[in-house]
């Protein structure tokens, strides 16, 4: 089993990654540069090599020129490839402005990801065209509550009130996917920890937020004993020092239990039904 990491005393191939992508945005943003911040698991002290991204929020002084936004985007995708994980950089770059006033759903200059990898490369993203995203919310949450200032201004200084309820939309948008359908078994481990610390939120009702390795834990406590076999799988899964390729990502590279993983979507169902 894996020790979970924390910034800055990662591994050193990471975080000489996360360093040169720091000097790269520096660099090609310049005096439009506010700062760059480290949220989710890596600033949390939960971050695990084979399964975990790295998550950054870049702010910039005001809207990027479209040039400068694909510029930038080809850049930080460029860097990317050359990663020492599986685990891809999640970034987005977002005004001062919205940083302050966070409206919801929340506009960004620049969105990278996996998912927007190929996008950017091949000039397929229309920087003229106003982009928001409602998961912004969450985001910023975890910056304000638990994210690590890595170049400019001081988090206190950048950020404004994230709304809990904005927060909690946006958290509640995503469980949406993993309660409809199938989509438990798509991403068994994902999912079940997610549901655990979406439970732990709402229960808890003390408006802080959680790493899935802090909901899994409390899921652990706190739910039915006929699931406590199937989350700590899901712990297993997620902190397993086992080296997986992309596709093994969504599943540990483990089999799960179909039947338990729809059992606990359905026990999940009910609760926030209730």
């Amino acid at each position: 089993m894996a020790e979970p990491q924390a910034w800055p005393t990662c591994d050193e191939d990471i975080k000489q990654f996360v360093v040169q992508l720091i000097e790269l945005i520096i660099n090609e943003l310049g005096n439009k540069l506010i700062g760059i911040y480290l949220h989710g698991s890596l600033a949390m002290g939960s971050y695990y090599r084979p399964k975990s991204d790295i998550d950054l929020i870049v702010v910039v002084d005001s809207k990027l020129e479209v040039g400068l936004a694909g510029i930038v985007g080809i850049a930080i995708a460029n860097r990317a490839v050359n990663r020492p994980t599986i685990g891809n950089v999640e970034l987005s770059v977002i005004t001062a402005e919205a940083a302050k006033q966070v409206p919801v759903p929340t506009p960004f200059e620049l969105h990278y990801s996996s998912e927007w990898h190929d996008k950017i490369l091949n000039n397929k993203v229309d920087y003229n065209k106003e982009q928001t995203d409602i998961d912004l919310s969450s985001h910023l949450m975890y910056v304000v509550q638990r994210g690590i200032c890595l170049y400019g201004r001081p988090i206190s200084n950048t950020f404004g009130t994230v709304k809990w309820q904005h927060f909690m939309e946006a958290v509640l948008n995503d469980l949406e996917w993993i309660l409809e359908d199938e989509h438990v078994l798509e991403t068994p481990f994902y999912s079940v920890l997610n549901i655990c610390r979406v439970l732990q939120l709402l229960i808890e009702n003390n408006q802080s937020v959680h790493s899935k390795d802090e909901g899994g834990k409390w899921g652990l406590r706190h739910l039915p004993q006929e699931y406590h076999q199937l989350i700590q799988q899901a712990l297993n899964a997620y902190r397993s020092s086992d080296i997986v390729n992309e596709e093994q990502r969504k599943t540990g590279g483990r089999d799960w239990d179909h039947n338990k993983l729809l059992a606990f979507r359905n026990f999940a169902r009910l609760k926030f039904k209730g």
